[in-house]
């Protein structure tokens, strides 16, 4: 499974994605946000208990020699970033949403006007 990379320093997000999305444990979370784990576990919690995520789309279990570790995505990644409050959340918020607005998209709109021709 490639999983993907997220380094915050001085305020710069690099996002190195796996695939589509981005794969990291509870303790990398912490550590990339420089909250503790238990903050981690409790807002995850929290999140699928709302109903706001499904657990069965936004983790995954990597199992490797000796045990496994639970991972959570992108998508969870950036709604622990909308509920802690950190200079490295911040930054992630931030990064987030330049990424969101980016890929906006001007919508094109079709008439048909008759069987052989169409407007755009």
């Amino acid at each position: 499974m490639e999983r993907g990379k997220i380094t915050i320093e001085n305020g710069t997000v690099e996002v190195v994605f796996g695939g589509n999305t981005v794969w990291l444990s509870q303790w990398q979370i912490a550590e990339l946000f420089n909250v503790f784990v238990s903050k981690i576990t409790a807002n995850t919690r929290s999140i699928l208990k709302s109903g706001a995520l499904r657990e069965t789309e936004v983790m995954r279990t990597h199992k490797f020699d000796g045990g496994s570790v639970e991972l959570y995505n992108l998508e969870m990644i950036t709604a622990l970033a909308f509920r802690i409050d950190t200079p490295q959340a911040r930054a992630f918020r931030h990064w987030a949403l330049r990424k969101m607005a980016a890929k906006s998209v001007t919508p094109h709109i079709v008439v048909h006007c008759s069987a052989e021709r169409f407007l755009n």
